[in-house]
């Protein structure tokens, strides 16, 4: 009983992070809205850069993998 309440609260943790990670907004996220008409962006002059990784979306599969590795540790363990 006392494992299943461990793994619970354990899991309970791990969601409340995710959700609020997932949920918070940087710094300045919020931008005015644009005027009627703005001119077009020059073009880039050095080459495209991959994309950064989504805190969020990384900490979401943290999330996943700590829960999954906690269930089979929990199974092996019986």
């Amino acid at each position: 009983m006392k494992a299943l309440v461990k793994y619970s609260l354990l899991a309970l943790v791990l969601a409340l992070g995710t959700s609020t990670a997932a949920n918070a907004k940087p710094e300045g996220w919020y931008s005015p809205p644009k005027p009627k008409y703005e001119p077009p962006p020059p073009p880039p002059k050095c080459d495209p850069v991959a994309p950064e990784v989504d805190p969020g979306l990384a900490i979401g599969a943290f999330s996943l993998l700590a829960g999954g590795l906690t269930v089979l540790r929990a199974r092996r363990s019986k």
